[in-house]
């Protein structure tokens, strides 16, 4: 066997990983397994005496620099590897080193948190004999960091909502996995097949329990509070088939199944403290907390101490979700909507306006053709090549406003590019609106004016007791917001997110590797971090012999918080959570009393939006009138095919929610019911769930109507659909 050994003379300004990199490039390999890379760019330290040559080289995109005091500067940069060698050798480069990739874990969170002792002894909290619910999607539970030092899972019940049913399934439907079943399937060679309960690779909940909770025993790095009791709901949709192409990988849940996971959380959790972390979202709706699924949550959470929901703030903060303005008496505002290319996935949009306006809806195609008006009160569908286009408006029971909602199928047939949405300002008293962009995480759609990036916080987290997490980088000083991190206030002008915690970049628990983990990023990865805290805090007030009410909880996770600001802020919330902060707050309760509120504790926030144009003077709108039923506007498309809009009067005014996309596909639909007398149900409604005079069910789609205009029913919402709040 023969062996060669070159050797090559390298620019002083060249450190080795840039030399490891040349040569590979040179050798055609395309990876540099040393340095931080995109496709054919390195990213690089430059030290220079020469910025303009620099900048003026070919290959190297300039970033940011920094002057060192001696005439020379640091520079980051992007270089083409071709150019790496060239670039090493020049007389005005000093230095070339190469980007270390980082390897951020959940030691980056439990650091932040102040959760281990300074001299590396025991944690400060455990969060022992309180369950953390985790509302997700694929529980690994043979993952090490969930098995206990005597070989027992610590996930003591796993709910698939969309598994085969069987003799306990809460509510009828779904799979129960027991703490017997789960210790039989470990058992087995093949736990997840013996489970009949296949778990994806690098899955959203595992990563997300194991930041709540995970003990390290694989990974060995623990989570927040390691020694918590752990429960898992696999939440699923009741009406959209998963099979459906654009849902797959899309959509990983409804609220009403959200809301039956939560009561059935608390009730597994029995005596003990309970904390249910949520890092699912949807961005459309009212956003001031009226949303039935949002007084399910309050009305749980309040009805006993020692419970609290935690809630991803959501991730939409630069997707351009978010619109809002004046709408002027006598005239209309256009709502600009881009409709990506090739974009095949189902769109949604919302508008959200005051009770005391009347406001009709014109749409308008990418080529400028008017598809009619949609006055309020009314429904509308259009209709072209096969593909639908649904838009309803109408007043909502629960909160008194208007709202109008246009839902457009999957867009293979439909024009891409800006749809206008115009709104006609019929009879004005306020004329402020809000208008939000479904989630999509096929192709994104979004607002190309009037965009306004605040109130980008998810829907089902504007709650009154909801906890509410934004997320910052803890690997970099400072602690910067995640580009991602969605900003508060409500619609109502109440200060959400609560808080902020670490969710940029963290590793945690990977499925089916027993012992790995994953890079994720989001506010789920926030919540999950805020969740564990949390349960520290029940921890250690059960063992001072206290309990805490979610009011009490709310203020003292105030308390703990380091500012950031002098007051609120719209996304990092009123400050970063501190965990040591967290439990001596329980321990100055427990030995003080209940905390006196903050004058600003819950206070309405200061509306960050740019003031609107002012309107005209109001038109008086008699009360009772009904809209004038427009006339439907008819224009050719350029291949002479006609869009019809078929205008109908709103069937339902009582209770009827026109923004309710899981409404329109399935023979039945899940929903959230009011009802005069809980004990005189109609007919066609099957109850699931009981919560204090709300009920969830099922009513066959035929139903619906009839159901919305009964006389027992003070409101019918029907389910939304939840996405993964992971960047």
């Amino acid at each position: 066997m023969t062996s060669q050994f070159e050797t090559n003379q390298l620019a002083t300004s060249m450190e080795p990983r840039i030399a490891a990199a040349v040569a590979r490039h040179n050798n055609g390999q395309l990876e540099i397994s040393a340095a931080s890379d995109d496709g054919e760019e390195s990213r690089v330290f430059i030290a220079t005496r020469d910025l303009s040559a620099l900048e003026q080289s070919a290959g190297v995109s300039i970033g940011a620099s920094v002057e060192r005091g001696d005439g020379t500067l640091i520079v980051t940069a992007r270089v083409h590897r071709s150019q790496l060698e060239t670039l090493a050798a020049r007389d005005d480069v000093l230095s070339l080193q190469a980007a270390h990739r980082l390897a951020p874990t959940l030691w980056a969170t439990r650091q932040d948190l102040e959760l281990d002792a300074p001299s590396g002894g025991e944690p400060i909290g455990t969060g022992r004999d309180v369950l953390v619910g985790i509302i997700d999607y694929d529980c690994d539970f043979a993952h090490k960091n969930f098995i206990d030092a005597s070989g027992s899972c610590r996930v003591e019940a796993i709910w698939d909502q969309g598994g085969t049913p069987n003799a306990n399934s809460p509510y009828g439907y779904g799979r129960l996995h027991t703490r017997e079943d789960i210790a039989a399937a470990l058992a087995s060679a093949s736990p997840y097949d013996a489970l009949d309960y296949p778990v994806k690779y690098a899955s959203h909940g595992t990563h997300v329990m194991d930041i709540a909770a995970g003990n390290g025993r694989g990974s060995r790095l623990a989570g927040v509070a390691p020694e918590a009791d752990l429960a898992f709901v696999h939440i699923s949709h009741h009406d959209i088939p998963f099979g459906d192409s654009g849902v797959v990988g899309t959509y990983f849940g409804d609220s009403v199944a959200l809301a039956e996971a939560v009561s059935w959380l608390f009730e597994q959790a029995g005596e003990r403290p309970c904390v249910v972390n949520i890092s699912l979202g949807t961005n459309g709706g009212p956003h001031d907390g009226s949303s039935l699924v949002e007084q399910w949550i309050d009305r749980l959470v309040s009805a006993k101490p020692n419970r609290a929901v935690v809630l991803a703030a959501s991730n939409s903060q630069s997707d351009g979700i978010h619109a809002s303005g004046s709408i002027p008496a006598g005239g209309s505002i256009d709502l600009k909507w881009l409709i990506p290319s090739n974009d095949s996935t189902a769109n949604e949009l919302e508008v959200w306006y005051s009770g005391d306006d009347t406001v009709s809806v014109e749409i308008i195609d990418p080529d400028n053709n008017s598809l009619g008006v949609v006055p309020l009160g009314y429904s509308a569908r259009a209709t072209d090549n096969g593909e639908d286009i649904l838009l309803a408006s109408n007043v909502n029971a629960e909160n008194g406003d208007r709202s109008f909602g246009m839902f457009m199928s999957r867009a293979r047939a439909l024009k891409t590019g800006i749809w206008t949405v115009r709104l006609h300002g019929d009879k004005i008293h306020d004329g402020c609106f809000h208008a939000w962009i479904e989630r999509d995480n096929g192709k994104q759609s979004s607002f190309v004016s009037p965009r306004v990036d605040t109130h980008t916080i998810g829907s089902i987290s504007c709650g009154q007791k909801s906890i509410v997490v934004g997320s910052y980088d803890a690997h970099t000083s400072g602690r910067p917001l995640s580009y991602f991190s969605s900003a508060g206030p409500t619609r109502d002008g109440r200060q959400k997110p609560e808080l902020s915690a670490p969710g940029h970049e963290v590793y945690a628990a990977r499925s089916r590797s027993r012992t790995m983990t994953v890079k994720k990023s989001g506010t789920s990865m926030a919540a999950p971090a805020v969740a564990g805290v949390i349960a520290l805090m029940y921890a250690e007030a059960r063992a001072l012999g206290v309990s805490l009410e979610i009011d009490t909880l709310r203020e003292l996770l105030r308390e703990s918080v380091l500012p950031v600001d002098s007051g609120w802020h719209a996304r990092y919330g009123h400050g970063h959570l501190n965990g040591k902060r967290a439990l001596d707050a329980v321990r100055k309760f427990a030995a003080e009393g209940r905390p006196e509120p903050t004058a600003a504790a819950g206070a309405p926030a200061p509306a960050p939006e740019p003031a609107p144009e002012p309107a005209p003077e109001p038109v008086d709108d008699s009360a009772g009138s009904e809209p004038e039923a427009a006339s439907p506007l008819v224009d050719g498309d350029p291949d002479g095919s006609a869009i019809e809009l078929e205008l109908s009067p709103e069937s339902a005014p009582r209770g009827a929610i026109p923004s309710a996309p899981l409404a329109f596909s399935g023979d039945s639909v899940s929903v959230f019911v009011e009802l005069d007398d809980p004990d005189d149900v109609p007919k066609e409604l099957v109850i699931r769930a009981r919560n204090n005079g709300l009920v969830t069910g099922e009513v066959p789609r035929a139903s619906l109507d009839s159901l919305r205009n009964d006389p027992r029913v003070r409101r019918v919402e029907t389910a939304r659909r939840t996405n993964l709040e992971n960047g």
